[in-house]
């Protein structure tokens, strides 16, 4: 399939993915080993290539929606014709901003913020305009594009990656929803006192 690292990409959450896809094994989806080995859903098992390349892509669009990268870096690191599909296609099957800000994100009286995940914030307008800029600089008539142009590989590649973003974006959504509901529970509990203290000073001055 060729090499498909042009260049290093961030990996500092490698365990964070590798959980996902042991966490996927769990439900017989796809079985995993310590050595990064992913075996695929078929008899036929995809070894690392595969499993690399579904990684690339998904750190791909993470570092973009991160602003690490933009997205016509990204798209200079899939230079093959197989890759370049398979990019455009995963792009354009990704949800638009699954998870939404429920709390400020800034520190406000005597609270925290709570620091909203992005990402996987991949805006419609950046999904959109990475679309375009590849049917633009690419020969592949990038709207005929369907999965069953790929090749079977890069297709396992690419079914392994939505399955691994998809329970990712599962698992920050639940992450943040527990960080967002406790702290709203410190500001209950904290507005609940300050009222009390106050209704009591309020009290012991009428008493004066």
């Amino acid at each position: 399939m060729g090499k498909f690292l042009k260049r290093e990409l961030k990996l500092d959450d490698f365990d964070d993915q590798l959980s996902v896809v042991q966490s996927l094994s769990e439900d017989g989806v796809v079985p995993t080993e310590l050595d990064k080995t992913v075996p695929s859903r078929m008899a036929d098992m995809p070894g690392d290539i595969e499993t690399e390349f579904a990684f690339k892509l998904i750190n791909s669009v993470k570092s973009v929606n991160l602003g690490e990268i933009d997205y016509h870096e990204m798209i200079e690191n899939f230079t093959q014709d197989d890759e370049f599909k398979c990019l455009f296609l995963f792009v354009k099957a990704l949800p638009y901003a699954p998870i939404k800000p429920l709390y400020p994100e800034a520190p406000f009286l005597l609270f925290k913020g709570v620091h909203m995940p992005r990402a996987f914030d991949l805006s419609e307008e950046t999904a959109v305009a990475i679309g375009s800029y590849m049917k633009d600089r690419n020969s592949v008539q990038c709207s005929e594009l369907r999965l069953h142009n790929l090749d079977q590989r890069y297709l396992d590649a690419y079914e392994l990656a939505i399955r691994i973003y998809n329970d990712m974006v599962d698992k920050s959504r639940s992450s943040y929803h527990e960080q967002v509901k406790h702290a709203r529970s410190q500001v209950i509990e904290v507005s609940a006192a300050v009222t009390c203290f106050v209704i009591l000073m309020i009290a012991i001055v009428g008493l004066v």
